[in-house]
């Protein structure tokens, strides 16, 4: 495959994944050339013949000066549908290696997923990361979350604290618990304790490399409601800043620093903070979800999966056997 075509192939992926997201929509302006040959480093005609391409197929409109544009939707709706045939078809060949007919198959998958609504306990020390947890887990996974708020700074022996006994009481209630690696050491043992799963959480990359790219050229604005997710932004950016302040973090109540904000700036809005501001004009430097990574989804569909198995098998032991050992 030729440079062209690797490049073709890149923004392909860039365009369906973020209209997937909803963090893009037919008529949005898409990267100039100028500003995608900046940012990877390839010949600026390379580039143009690749957005030819993606025209051709009907993905995007080229308008001249005026720029690259998603193309309307009904242009889109051929190579969409096409992309979740590929996908659908992937999942159904598995099915049928396994002999899982089409006709038993949304049995097997409401069995496997929604036999009953499972209780989700989340462990985190910040309203912003909480929210999005929360939210991502009863979108997209099904489940009711269940906040549990600690200290943002993790106890040398965790063990031992009053927060701990805290927290392990609270998993006593839940089928499963998850929390980020500031926490996992103390969630994982209050989970051990009392026989409950847990999953650490870990960031979608695509956000993890949407906001390094921002600061190669420019600053960082966090608008946010808790003035501890600022503090662990700047964290685990700190190697990527080539300069003081490049993050700056504006808390939702400071309404003197929100009304200085450049309307045009993209900005990382937390869903929290979305929720006091939901009239901020600027546009998202990063979207509200998926926050989670991939292997975090795969790690937590893993546990869903065998959670509501077993409560199928204690229901239904002769029917949810059979659908699972087929």
């Amino acid at each position: 495959m030729d440079q062209e075509e690797q490049l073709t192939d890149r923004l392909r992926d860039r365009i369906l994944n973020a209209l997937h997201r909803g963090s893009l929509h037919p008529g949005d302006r898409l990267p100039s050339i100028r500003t995608l040959w900046k940012e990877m480093g390839v010949d600026h005609r390379v580039i143009a013949h690749a957005y030819r391409t993606l025209e051709a197929e009907g993905l995007v409109q080229v308008r001249g000066r005026s720029g690259v544009y998603v193309a309307p939707q009904e242009a889109l709706g051929g190579e969409l549908l096409a992309e979740t045939a590929r996908w659908m078809a992937g999942v159904l060949v598995e099915g049928w290696k396994r002999h899982i007919s089409i006709r038993d198959l949304p049995e097997l998958l409401r069995r496997c997923t929604s036999t009953r609504v499972l209780r989700c306990a989340c462990v985190e020390s910040n309203v912003d990361q909480m929210t999005a947890y929360c939210a991502e887990l009863r979108e997209h996974f099904g489940v009711e979350p269940v906040p549990v708020y600690v200290s943002p700074v993790p106890l040398p022996r965790p063990d031992r604290s009053t927060e701990f006994f805290g927290v392990q009481d609270r998993l006593r209630d839940v089928d499963l618990v998850v929390s980020t690696v500031y926490h996992a050491r103390m969630v994982r043992k209050a989970a051990e304790d009392v026989g409950t799963p847990a999953v650490t959480l870990t960031v979608n990359a695509e956000v993890v490399d949407a906001v390094q790219r921002r600061l190669r050229t420019s600053h960082v604005t966090v608008v946010a409601v808790d003035a501890v997710f600022g503090d662990r932004i700047r964290a685990m950016y700190e190697e990527a800043l080539t300069q003081p302040d490049q993050i700056r973090v504006i808390l939702t109540h400071e309404a003197e620093r929100l009304a200085t904000l450049d309307p045009d700036e993209p900005v990382m809005l937390t869903r929290a903070a979305r929720e006091r501001v939901p009239d901020l004009p600027n546009p998202l430097l990063v979207p509200h979800s998926p926050t989670l990574s991939a292997q975090t989804a795969r790690e937590l569909l893993e546990v869903l999966i065998r959670l509501n198995v077993d409560e199928a098998a204690v229901r239904v032991p002769d029917a949810a056997g059979a659908a699972i050992g087929a």
